[in-house]
């Protein structure tokens, strides 16, 4: 008997996300909640800092919606599942061996994780965040980097099943970050006191 084949990806994690522009008085409005309707609930989860290291080989992996970055000494691959800058959804991959694996996809040499996967660093800054848990499921985060772009997100994540193809079909997680998108846009309409209009 063979053996049963392992997945390509054990376990998949779709991110979708909204932005919105950051005014100066968005950290204050969130905070004190008196819009109208006023969140369910909103939990302040406090303020981090994390640096992000970009890399790419000749633009192959960006030019097909594929970000590899290192985030505080840890790997990880944003996969775009549809969406553009200010409405994206992701596929988000954190394991070494299946960011490797994701690379040789687009007909690249993955080397080791310690020699950066044989990529080439691309771009490098530090974000500094404060979040927000709201109504028990969506994070609201407020993002200001040391180059001086600050921008809003609303955000869902969601775990879903891989297979020995190495995911979901396309079709099923297209339609689950759909969904969410779906959930973000109603969840952001209800509660439009708190996310300015206007580019991010």
């Amino acid at each position: 008997m063979r053996p049963t084949a392992k997945p390509l990806f054990r376990r998949l994690v779709i991110e979708v996300e909204r932005k919105f522009r950051c005014e100066p008085g968005s950290m204050d409005r969130l905070d004190a909640n008196q819009g109208l309707p006023a969140f369910r609930v909103l939990k302040y989860l406090g303020r981090s800092s994390f640096k992000d290291t970009y890399y790419d080989r000749d633009e192959t992996l960006s030019s097909n919606g594929v970000w590899v970055r290192k985030r505080s000494g840890r790997w990880q691959a944003k996969v775009r599942e549809g969406g553009d800058y200010a409405n994206s959804q992701f596929g988000e991959l954190s394991e070494p061996k299946e960011i490797a694996q994701m690379i040789r996809k687009y007909n690249l040499d993955a080397y080791p994780p310690s020699d950066d996967f044989g990529l080439e660093k691309t771009a490098q800054y530090t974000t500094i965040r404060d979040a927000w848990k709201a109504d028990d499921r969506f994070e609201i985060v407020l993002d200001t980097t040391d180059f001086g772009h600050s921008v809003g997100e609303v955000e869902l994540q969601q775990v879903i099943e891989t297979n020995s193809d190495g995911g979901p079909p396309i079709a099923v997680r297209q339609d689950t970050a759909k969904e969410m998108d779906r959930q973000i846009e109603a969840f952001m309409q209800h509660y439009s006191w708190a996310f300015p209009t206007g580019k991010p």
